[in-house]
């Protein structure tokens, strides 16, 4: 991935059910050729939990809270636990894949596109490094986690900081394409965000106490208010940097909209919110 142009895309503040329509159209249109490789940097307006392809959210998540703090769900074509999308940059990265040095082994991959990211970390000046379970301990709370939310524990490669998951991604291979995206949150609220999940009392008193000891967010990490703006071009000169890219901005078609509009009515739907 040298000597390489990409698209870039930045959208802040869209729906839920519009973020993820773009992500899967996107990876249509780069598995098929039609456009370049494309980061993408965007945001939450409402803010909204995302849960994973294969979460069962019928049974993880408090509806009644979710209506009462108003805030939406959605589905993500990625694997992975819950995420409360609020204040934070969300990014998303996806290639053919065919990518010549893309590795076919999932993990390796993983590793190797997340190297962008970490260099983003860097150029705000975040020590952040990747995380790997190394005691059989750390991988059984991967294997059976102990919530179904996704700054919980930090996975193969995910990014950390003292030992602090900085930053929750996944990643999916769909009809040709690999898309990863991933969370990058500014501030965390872990009231509002455990408020939405079925626990009992109790156990939300204790998975909140070992949250703040697992996840970090930039502001505090930094000892700073950062912005969005700030954020992604840090980021876009990390993946600049690691891969030694040039940028060309995306712009939709009229086609592409519709399609987009297309896809958006699939992620608004309880059909395939709720379906599990």
């Amino acid at each position: 991935m040298t000597d390489t142009t990409w698209h870039i895309l930045t959208t802040q503040s869209l729906a839920p059910a519009e973020n993820m329509a773009i992500d899967e159209a996107v990876s249509g249109w780069v598995a098929r050729g039609e456009l370049k490789p494309t980061l993408r940097f965007y945001s939450w307006a409402p803010h909204a939990i995302s849960v994973g392809r294969f979460q069962r959210a019928t049974r993880d998540l408090d509806r009644e809270a979710l209506a009462a703090n108003g805030i939406p769900v959605v589905r993500r074509l990625t694997g992975g636990r819950a995420v409360l999308h609020a204040d934070e940059l969300t990014y998303s990265v996806i290639l053919p894949e065919t990518t010549p040095t893309l590795p076919t082994n999932v993990i390796e991959s993983y590793r190797l596109l997340t190297e962008g990211v970490r260099r983003g970390y860097q150029a705000l000046g975040v020590p952040a490094e990747f995380s790997v379970p190394l005691t059989e301990k750390d991988r059984e709370v991967l294997r059976k986690p102990k919530s179904a939310v996704c700054f919980d524990a930090a996975s193969y490669y995910e990014l950390a900081v003292d030992g602090r998951k900085v930053a929750g991604s996944a990643q999916v291979r769909h009809q040709g394409a690999v898309l990863q995206h991933g969370s990058i949150p500014l501030s965390i609220d872990d009231d509002v965000l455990f408020d939405c999940f079925n626990m009992e009392a109790d156990e939300k008193v204790y998975a909140k106490a070992r949250f703040s000891s697992k996840a970090v967010a930039l502001n505090e990490t930094l000892g700073r208010f950062v912005t969005f703006d700030e954020v992604a071009m840090a980021f876009e000169d990390g993946f600049r940097d690691a891969f030694q890219l040039t940028f060309e901005p995306l712009v939709f078609t009229s086609e592409q909209q519709d399609e987009i509009a297309r896809l958006v009515e699939k992620y608004e739907s309880d059909d395939w919110v709720w379906k599990r």
